[in-house]
């Protein structure tokens, strides 16, 4: 029992660390900067909270609220003021700011708090005590647990998910790109429309989306063409089709039935591939896109994609609700029927949010609603039984009671 307890004291812990960390490697891989001031930021929100609550006798949540507003507000600041200006500095003078921006929150703190060690006031008080007393666990490490779990998914669903799948299209865009450049590799012939073109690269340009030397003979209807350019590039319309741009070359055009030929100069000539680019290869899907563009652009798409993003936390939220009465079960009852009804309500709240971002796909149901009809419906049910475990059999007559007809039932049956 004592590992039990080592290893919930440690989850507790670790949750913390580790949301501590998630913020560093969300700045860093975002924000491409290592953030020095990031604990002396929270360092702050922390007074805040221990100010408003020993100070102002404020609730906890109510704290916590203040300390969340204080450390968004002070991170807009420094970014304003502090990394704003060095966005296309040197790293080195970013970080030397950072750690600049860091001693002047930790001094900060000292004059204004002094060095004297504080109490944090009691926010949660009480224990379990699980295996017949023999494991005690407290009421703040599970709910530190829990706490973590919720906001590391919220996290995840809102910020880092979507961050993540536009950096996969992005590399996938580029190395198709990439692909299509190497298929009209230096040094050969290669043929496109069924032999009806062909090019030949002389040399690779200098980015790999690049080529240098380009030839290029075209065959069409009563005519042919012949085209050299200096170099060329890949690119791609906003509808997805690729073309290769040719730049400072001449077009020859004959004329099959009376030998007639036109020279044309150009800087810009495009001729569109074969290939087209994949819908599912483009950064633009709302999966991908950041929670400002789908606030900003309410297609039902980016509605229903709010809605997934959304109901993770709250779904993660309700579930630790849930959990907790039907953990709580008497000594004579069973627990086979509380395991069933988690286990049903989690399918249910599953298959509930992939009927209702389709809903929401088609316009048959708005965001709130959804969200309303979902999260509150699971949420209710929570409160319903969190009611019938703690004063149902105090505020309703005793043979309404589920717990005396089980009791009766078990005094006839000896």
């Amino acid at each position: 029992m004592k590992f039990l307890s080592t290893l919930i004291d440690g989850l507790s812990l670790g949750g913390v660390y580790a949301l501590i960390a998630l913020g560093y490697t969300m700045v860093y891989g975002i924000a491409k900067m290592l953030n020095f001031a990031h604990g002396d930021i929270i360092m702050i929100g922390g007074y805040v909270s221990f100010c408003s609550m020993y100070y102002l006798n404020l609730p906890p949540i109510v704290a916590t609220l203040l300390a969340v507003i204080a450390c968004t507000v002070l991170g807009i600041v420094i970014e304003r003021l502090a990394y704003k200006p060095l966005r296309s500095a040197p790293s080195l003078a970013v970080l030397i700011t950072a750690i600049g921006v860091s001693y002047f929150l930790q001094n900060s703190a000292l004059l204004i708090w002094k060095a004297a060690a504080r109490v944090y006031p009691p926010v949660v008080e009480g224990s379990m005590q699980l295996f017949g007393g023999k494991l005690t666990v407290s009421y703040v490490s599970l709910l530190t647990i829990a706490a973590c779990v919720v906001i590391m998914i919220a996290l995840l669903s809102i910020v880092i998910s979507p961050w993540a799948r536009s950096e996969t299209y992005k590399l996938r865009n580029q190395f198709t790109q990439r692909e299509d450049v190497n298929a009209i590799a230096p040094g050969r012939f290669i043929e496109a429309q069924g032999g009806k073109r062909v090019f030949f690269i002389e040399s690779a340009g200098e980015t790999p989306n690049e080529v240098g030397r380009v030839f290029m003979a075209e065959a069409g209807v009563g005519k042919e063409s012949v085209v050299t350019a200096e170099k060329g590039a890949i690119e791609i319309n906003a509808e997805g089709d690729r073309y290769i741009v040719l730049k400072n070359g001449s077009r020859i055009e004959t004329e099959n039935t009376s030998a007639a030929t036109r020279v044309v100069d150009f800087q810009d000539y495009g001729v569109r591939l074969d290939i087209r680019v994949d819908d599912a290869f483009r950064s633009t899907r709302a999966n991908s896109q950041p929670l400002s563009v789908l606030l900003a652009l309410p297609t039902p798409e980016n509605q229903a994609e709010l809605l997934w993003r959304f109901s993770w936390p709250l779904a993660a939220l309700n579930l630790v609700l849930l959990a907790i009465p039907l953990s709580c079960t008497s000594p004579r009852a069973g627990r086979s029927l509380n395991l069933l009804m988690a286990a049903l309500i989690f399918i249910l709240y599953l298959n509930g949010l992939s009927v209702a971002e389709s809903w929401v796909t088609r316009e048959r149901l708005s965001l709130i609603s959804a969200l309303l009809l979902l999260n509150g419906s699971v949420f209710l049910i929570a409160v319903l039984l969190f009611v019938r475990r703690i004063w149902m059999t105090r505020w309703l007559p005793r043979w309404m009671s589920v717990w005396y007809w089980k009791q009766r039932r078990s005094e006839g049956g000896r």
